[in-house]
């Protein structure tokens, strides 16, 4: 066994234990999640695929907690968010 094979080698288990640490993370993450909206209280059904692929989870690794959102209050933040980002933008650009 040459020495660049060993070190190939055990860079790639390293990358591999890793990458099973991160998705055990993501996984106890997943676990937190809410079972409804933060703003709105809608009730979230994981089993339904609309639900699943319209709402939007915003997931703060620091703080170890997963919000989520349904598609009406996410719409709605986003709006506010480019409003308060333009009248930034305007401000910038008046001084």
């Amino acid at each position: 066994m040459s020495f660049s094979r060993k070190l190939r080698r055990k860079s790639a288990n390293k990358l591999k234990k890793n990458a099973e640490k991160e998705m055990a993370t993501k996984i106890a993450l997943f676990g937190k999640m809410a079972s409804n909206c933060l703003t709105c209280e809608e009730p979230f059904d994981k089993m339904n695929k609309e639900h699943v692929m319209s709402w939007s989870v915003v997931v703060r690794e620091n703080e170890e907690k997963v919000n989520l959102y349904c598609p009406n209050c996410w719409e709605k933040a986003m709006e506010i968010i480019q409003g308060l980002q333009e009248r930034f933008d305007q401000k910038k650009e008046n001084l």
